[in-house]
């Protein structure tokens, strides 16, 4: 229907075919009425013997004189109708009344088809036409099914042939699988075919039916034409069956015999000494077969003797593995012990392994010194006889797959060396569809278990290097204890070191921070939560390393211990720093590490213990490397409530409140501090202050003047500290100064000798203002 190169969807196509099937054979069958058809513009065709066609007639038929032909139109005929249904009767009279009606068909012209160069692939389901004229040519095909099941028939159109000089080339779909004897006939454009129609040419000359019979020059076959793989002689003659029986016009199997049958080929008085039958059929006239580019008019095969039915389980032959086994499988017909005959693969002799009887047949594992070829013959021959081959078959062989293995230490990831100290999970792939891999143990380098059906492996303690996992190559599907077999033994490509797995523990469970509390009594200190240590035990505090609570699954644990000092103003107190990077080791004694330094009131201890981050010692996650355990603990040393210390202070600008008042710029002084302590011995905020200030030590330009002043000072100061030693205050004093006088400038009209410049004020003073202290010399009370 579509021909070689063209674009219009097989589904068209095929809805158009079947469209005109129906139409074929759905309609003929319903409808009473013949048909009668002839190419346009051709002569007039008779359509009654007896009686009259009723006219008129329309769409450009022409009614002979006597009322009994009709003349179809011409192609170009204004109005043209194909197709006519015209009533007929037995004279004018009856034509009101009647019933009876006859369908003519105008077709196109009828084709020319080249049969010698029309190819028909029956396997194929298709028919390459070449002729002229074969626009919308219908092909007809038919052929028996059954003699219950009646003929199977269909029709399929010609559509867009394609042009080459001056024959056309069209591809006709039919249906696949047909037999190469199957009827075709070709059906003009716009005809019909059937029991009902008659057909005529142009000069109006009747057509028989078998004019149109296709006869193709040459029927290729692409299918194997022997579907059998063996000849069964167990129950008498051999049966090969064949796809096509009816293109086999002889057949020779010299020196036993053969004929040819409806099914197949059919073998007798085979010696029984032969393993296999050298069968040469030669096809029909007409009939090649295809093999490859190659047209062939002889097929030959050589088959198995099959006494026993016999078949090589899918997946178990494998090639380029040493001493590899397969499974065969035989037929539960067969009555053969398999320990009883005598194996051979490939033509060397195997020995019987387990052989498992089921329901589907008798299953036996042959063991091999390997494969290397790309298929397998298996045959069993009879023990006593020897030559006699009772059952035989022929396999493809599979390349031999290699496992892709992956350790994980479990809640620790992926690993790639085998632990000795601990079991790693194990998982296997790359067995293909069929087989799976499982890891099998080696002696004196790692140990296989199973817990809750995964696999683990664990390292001998004794071995050392580097090894390759090996596997065993399984196919489950199996029966009984032969699913569980090894049929070939696989080394992994890569090899793994065997060595020691340090997993990180938990280090808070491996040190300990102890300090004894004020009646000498040592309290272990909890990590993470502060501790207050007496301070008549503040040299009691040490930190103990416990080698003896490591298990030995997790390993060699390599950790870094610092122990920090600080005072209460942030300082590091240099002689009781203490870091160390150590390996621990399962086992041994505890180590204890005292606390170095004579400590002081509120030094703060902080311990701090962290795992090394070394990939070439843990078995670090991939996803959980920043949450490596680690621990710190905290103490302090207890001390007292007040401290009272000296501190030197430069007031940037006091300002004195007491009349006269003013600003005093540049004051310098010696003060002595008495201040409430914190838990963690920092000062509070606010503070009792006392001593002596030089205040106003550059004068001042203004309308008072006030001398520089030497002052015992008193009062309240607010401090905060910036650094070491150093704070920023704002203080409210009351003075007592010692100065001379306080002066004014002299007014204009006043004489300066009768005028007295002095201003009348109190020693007494309150002063208040910003200052910047330096100096923190003192103790705590």
């Amino acid at each position: 229907m579509v021909p070689a190169g063209s674009t219009l969807p097989s589904r068209l196509a095929r809805g158009l075919a079947h469209s005109l099937l129906v139409t074929l054979f759905v309609g003929a069958s319903a409808a009473a009425a013949p048909v009668k058809q002839v190419p346009e513009g051709g002569r007039a065709i008779p359509v009654v013997q007896r009686g009259i066609v009723c006219g008129p007639v329309s769409g450009g038929w022409i009614l002979s004189a006597d009322g009994r032909a009709l003349k179809p139109p011409a192609a170009d005929a204004e109005g043209l109708a194909r197709t006519l249904d015209v009533k007929v009767a037995e004279d004018a009279a009856h034509c009101a009344t009647s019933q009876d009606t006859v369908t003519v068909i105008a077709t196109r012209a009828f084709p020319s088809i080249d049969a010698a160069a029309t190819t028909f692939f029956p396997d194929e389901g298709r028919l390459e036409l070449k002729g002229q004229r074969l626009q919308d040519v219908a092909v007809v095909w038919s052929s028996p099914r059954g003699p219950q099941e009646g003929p199977l028939v269909g029709q399929d159109v010609c559509l867009n042939p394609t042009t080459a000089g001056r024959l056309s080339e069209c591809v006709v779909p039919l249906h696949s699988g047909l037999p190469s004897d199957a009827a075709l006939f070709w059906v003009p454009a716009h005809g019909r075919r059937g029991p009902d129609v008659t057909t005529y040419d142009a000069n109006g000359t009747l057509v028989e039916p078998e004019s149109f019979q296709i006869r193709p020059g040459r029927v290729v076959l692409t299918r194997p034409l022997v579907k059998s793989n063996g000849v069964d002689l167990a129950k008498g003659p051999g049966q090969v069956a064949v796809t096509h029986p009816e293109a086999i016009a002889s057949a020779d199997c010299a020196p036993a015999r053969c004929e040819t049958t409806d099914e197949g080929i059919a073998i007798r008085d085979v010696t029984g000494l032969e393993a296999q039958v050298n069968l040469r059929l030669r096809l029909a006239p007409r009939v090649v077969f295809s093999r490859g580019e190659a047209l062939d008019t002889t097929v030959s095969v050589a088959l198995p003797i099959l006494s026993c039915p016999l078949s090589v389980v899918e997946g178990t032959a494998l090639r380029e593995a040493e001493e590899s086994s397969l499974v065969v499988r035989m037929d539960p017909s067969c009555s053969y012990e398999p320990q009883a005959l005598l194996w051979r693969v490939n033509g060397e002799r195997v020995e019987v392994g387990q052989v498992v009887k089921v329901t589907a047949g008798v299953y036996v594992l042959l063991h091999t010194q390997g494969l290397s070829d790309q298929q397998v013959t298996v045959t069993a021959t009879n023990a006593p006889v020897g030559r006699t081959v009772v059952a035989s078959t022929t396999a493809r062989t599979l390349p031999l797959p290699y496992p892709r293995a992956n350790l994980e230490l479990p809640q620790h990831g992926p690993i790639d060396f085998i632990p000795t100290n601990r079991p790693a999970l194990i998982q296997v792939a790359g067995g293909g569809e069929l087989g799976r891999f499982v890891v099998r143990p080696l002696e004196g380098a790692y140990r296989v278990s199973v817990q809750d059906n995964i696999p683990r492996v664990l390292g001998d303690t004794t071995a050392g290097g580097f090894v390759a996992l090996r596997f065993g190559y399984r196919v489950p599907s199996l029966p009984g204890e032969l699913a569980s077999t090894d049929l070939a033994v696989v080394e992994e490509r890569v090899q793994r070191a065997v060595r020691e797995a340090s997993v990180p523990t938990n280090v808070a469970h491996l040190i300990e921070f102890l300090c004894a509390d004020k009646d000498g009594v040592d309290t272990s200190i909890e990590p993470s939560r502060p501790f207050r240590i007496p301070y008549v035990s503040r040299n009691t505090c040490r930190v103990i390393i416990h080698r003896e609570r490591l298990s030995p699954e997790e390993g060699v644990q390599e950790i870094v211990l610092r122990v920090t000092v600080t005072r209460p103003d942030g300082t590091t107190r240099g002689e009781s720093q203490l870091e160390q990077r150590m390996l621990l080791r399962s086992g041994g004694e505890e180590r204890v590490l005292p606390i170095p330094g004579n400590l002081a009131q509120f030094d703060r201890i902080l311990v701090q213990v962290s795992h090394v981050a070394d990939e070439s010692r843990y078995a670090l996650s991939m996803t959980d490397r920043a949450g490596l355990p680690s621990a710190q603990w905290t103490a302090i040393v207890e001390g007292g409530l007040l401290r009272l210390y000296a501190t030197g202070a430069v007031p940037a600008g006091l300002y004195r409140a007491t009349n006269p008042s003013g600003q005093l710029t540049l004051n310098f002084g010696v003060l002595s501090r008495l201040v409430l302590l914190n838990n963690e011995g920092q000062e509070r905020l606010v503070g009792i202050e006392v001593g002596l200030m030089g205040m106003g030590l550059i004068p001042q330009t203004n309308t008072i003047r006030f001398p520089p002043t030497l002052a015992l000072v008193g009062g309240l100061g607010l401090r905060i500290p910036v650094g070491t030693g150093a704070a920023i205050g704002v203080q409210a004093w009351i003075a007592r100064e010692f100065r001379a006088d306080i002066t004014r400038e002299l007014r204009a009209g006043e004489d300066p000798a009768t005028t007295d410049l002095r201003v009348p004020a109190s020693n007494w003073s309150f002063i208040f203002g910003p200052s910047i202290s330096i100096g923190n010399v003192g103790f705590n009370l």
